[in-house]
């Protein structure tokens, strides 16, 4: 049985949450497309697994709280807030949306824009 649209969005967090990737692995598509502020696209099962796990080792502290999920024709748009701690022990906190695209059940896209990208910038 393959998951449900509705609960595919929002399984990224889960697996950002509790680190662990395999929650969200059923949900991508093969070929799905991961466009993230500074990196750009990511394209590929596999390599957006790869890129979400290196973001894991920079922020292994991340969490994030969903504060509101908009569904409408097979897109969803998830807010969020999110805390961590960076390198250098400071505090991180970031505020924005996830725009999830799904197709026969399984995530094809996702693009996240937030508020802060000071660390996108450093990291340049």
């Amino acid at each position: 049985m393959r998951p449900q649209t509705t609960v595919a969005p929002v399984v990224i967090f889960d697996a950002m949450n509790t680190k662990d990737l395999s929650l969200l692995e059923p949900y991508l598509s093969d070929d799905v497309r991961f466009d993230f502020p500074g990196a750009g696209v990511v394209a590929g099962k596999k390599r957006v697994l790869v890129f979400l796990k290196a973001l894991l080792r920079k922020y292994p502290d991340i969490e994030f709280i969903v504060q509101d999920v908009i569904e409408s024709s097979g897109k969803t748009c998830i807010v969020w807030t999110n805390s961590a701690r960076l390198d250098s022990d400071q505090p991180y906190r970031n505020s924005g949306v996830t725009l999830v695209q799904c197709a026969d059940n399984l995530i094809t896209f996702i693009s996240d824009y937030f508020k802060d990208t000071s660390f996108v910038n450093a990291a340049r």
